[in-house]
């Protein structure tokens, strides 16, 4: 980092995008502080959570919904819970990839991520802008590699979009999506239990497994290109 970050986000205090990454660091140590509250108190809910967390951050939003599934979480609040989840994600990366964009470095690690981000966005930027603010919910709901919540917030800046309208529709576009896997993956479960109790598991890996192959061709396609 040139600067701390903290003294970073002090100086730029006045800035949207400095007030969305506290509200982040916010939510997020919320939700920190419920795991450890529910690791201290030993009840099995905090591993549950920590578990379902790092599923749908690092795997995906289905992966997430399934695991919660599995791990004896309702459908609503498997919805709750990933909702909280991708929502915070979003509050927190989005000001870092404006930065980003903007030539201000704050994490060194996060570079590389944010510059894959930026050229994934700049690549579908001009498609979507012709059909504005439905294209760009469109792309955040629908269930295809690289159409997240991330994404969708970067390609709604480059749209030149208001902060707030941009995250507005992007995280209704998350949600609503977030809802329909919900609802698919309980339905699912109850249908598939027909076959034992192990149904949401085998999807998990299912996700897994394309989730950890689809970053494998990314990169793949990514080292073709150079």
């Amino acid at each position: 980092m040139r600067d701390s970050t903290f003294n970073f986000i002090r100086k730029q205090s006045h800035s949207i995008e400095a007030k969305l990454f506290l509200c982040g660091i916010a939510l997020l140590a919320i939700f920190g502080i419920a795991i450890l509250i529910c690791l201290f108190l030993q009840n099995g809910l905090g591993d549950k959570l920590l578990s379902v967390g790092l599923s749908s951050l690092v795997f995906g939003r289905a992966a997430g919904i399934s695991l919660a599934l599995a791990l004896g979480f309702n459908a609503l609040w498997a919805t709750i819970l990933n909702i909280y989840i991708e929502n915070t994600m979003v509050v927190i990366l989005y000001p870092l990839f404006v930065w980003s964009v903007q030539g201000i470095r704050t994490f060194q690690k996060t570079e590389n991520f944010f510059n894959s981000i930026n050229a994934i966005a700049q690549k579908y930027e001009k498609l979507l802008k012709r059909y504005g603010i439905l294209g760009l919910f469109l792309f955040v709901w629908l269930p295809f590699w690289l159409t997240g919540p991330i994404v969708g917030a970067a390609i709604g800046y480059f749209m030149r979009l208001q902060v707030w309208l941009n995250l507005f529709v992007v995280l209704s576009g998350t949600n609503l999506a977030i809802v329909c896997w919900a609802y698919l993956l309980a339905r699912l479960d109850s249908e598939l239990k027909y076959f034992g109790q192990n149904s949401m598991w085998v999807l998990l890996g299912i996700f897994v497994s394309l989730a950890i192959f689809g970053a494998f061709f990314a990169k793949f396609k990514q080292k073709g290109k150079q």
